[in-house]
């Protein structure tokens, strides 16, 4: 009875996780916390300082990644592969972790209810697309969205591919008469060659207005991207997503 269980959610899962990165969430438009991807592996065990060490140990690549890849038992994609096939994946995605990037640029002090710019820069990943997001704090768990904090996005983000060109592909899918502030933007048609050191890549400028209440406030942006494209993108692919924070930054707001 069991096994006709998992076999059963198995079959509804499946398709979900095809969503997941490297081919992003182009049906999610909308705003979210870096929580919602709970299968990704996290890029540093030091975005996970709440979690039990086990747990936070299970969160990262060389665990929830590789040790699927290695896993010798079914249902994972892997079993079939040699070791040198597991080894290859393996190593290709510590090679893309290690050229992964992200920043956010912003002013270190604001008045209340002032409009700031904040820039972002991401770089990394296999595409063909990536997400960026604006966050309270560089946490796994228990990041929430910079609006939670009492920022308020002003306008839609301005958003350019690797080619330095505008793009509104995902921000179009927003249906008819919804704000378009988001404060998650995922980018997409991103090449990638790694032999020509080809990656995904974005600039994502967002208006913000400042909290109302003095005081300082943290930021920090998350990059979401992929290290393999297969055709076997069922659940136990999806640890091969990363969640990649960049440093957190410290806003001071002051009395207008």
């Amino acid at each position: 009875m069991k096994k006709t269980v998992f076999a059963a959610l198995f079959v509804i899962i499946a398709p979900a996780a095809a969503l997941a990165y490297p081919n992003g969430t182009p049906n999610y438009v909308t705003d979210t916390g870096p929580f919602c991807a709970s299968c990704h592996s996290a890029a540093k065990i030091e975005y996970m300082p709440e979690a039990p060490a086990d747990l936070a140990r299970n969160e990262v690549p060389e665990t929830k990644h590789y040790g699927a890849v290695r896993a010798q038992t079914p249902p994972s994609p892997y079993v079939e592969l040699s070791s040198k096939q597991r080894e290859e994946i393996i190593r290709v995605a510590k090679l893309i972790d290690s050229k992964s990037s992200i920043s956010v640029l912003a002013p270190a002090r604001a008045k209340a209810g002032q409009e700031v710019t904040v820039t972002v820069r991401a770089r990394g990943g296999n595409g063909p697309a990536i997400g960026v997001m604006l966050v309270d704090r560089a946490l796994r768990f228990q990041a929430r969205p910079i609006s939670s904090s009492g920022w308020f996005v002003s306008g839609a983000p301005e958003v350019k591919g690797q080619d330095n060109k505008a793009q509104t592909t995902w921000l179009d899918r927003r249906a008819n008469g919804l704000a378009r502030n988001m404060s998650y933007i995922m980018i997409e048609e991103q090449p990638f060659d790694l032999e020509k050191d080809i990656m995904p890549a974005a600039t994502v400028t967002f208006r913000l207005k400042a909290p109302s209440m003095p005081g300082v406030y943290t930021m920090a942006a998350a990059l979401f991207y992929g290290t393999e494209n297969t055709d076997k993108a069922g659940f136990f692919q999806r640890p091969s997503g990363r969640i990649l924070f960049s440093e957190e930054l410290e806003i001071r707001v002051e009395n207008p």
